[in-house]
């Protein structure tokens, strides 16, 4: 019975040291920072620079997208894109073909200011 005893009691400190010492964060601190060492050292051998620009890129390029087209939607805009060059080559459309109408856009303005105006007096 005595060395059922003291092999429970060896073991239990054992498992008992055991566990302290892999709770704590000494222990890991080299093993996380040779990890982080030996991570880096194959980034800087085995991968290009420019294959981890792709990424921040192509994020960049798709939020640039999405806050275009959630202004376009928020303000109702309606948006042309021109083309540099139509298809068979000759030179861009000049933009003075297309006619702006800013004076009736004015118009129409201060007919809307002129409404609001007159619904708030009322």
């Amino acid at each position: 019975m005595g060395k059922v005893a003291d092999f429970k009691n060896t073991f239990v400190e054992v498992v008992w040291i055991a566990k302290n010492t892999l709770s704590t964060f000494w222990f890991w601190f080299p093993i996380i920072y040779m990890a982080y060492v030996f991570v880096q050292l194959w980034l800087m051998f085995y991968v290009h620079p420019l294959t981890l620009a792709i990424l921040p890129v192509t994020l960049i390029i798709y939020g640039i997208r999405l806050e275009e087209k959630r202004v376009k939607l928020r303000y109702g805009l309606k948006t042309k894109r021109f083309k540099a060059a139509n298809t068979m080559g000759t030179s861009p459309e000049p933009i003075d073909q297309k006619q702006w109408k800013v004076e009736q856009a004015v118009e129409r303005y201060e007919e809307m200011l002129k409404d609001q105006k007159k619904d708030k007096r009322e």
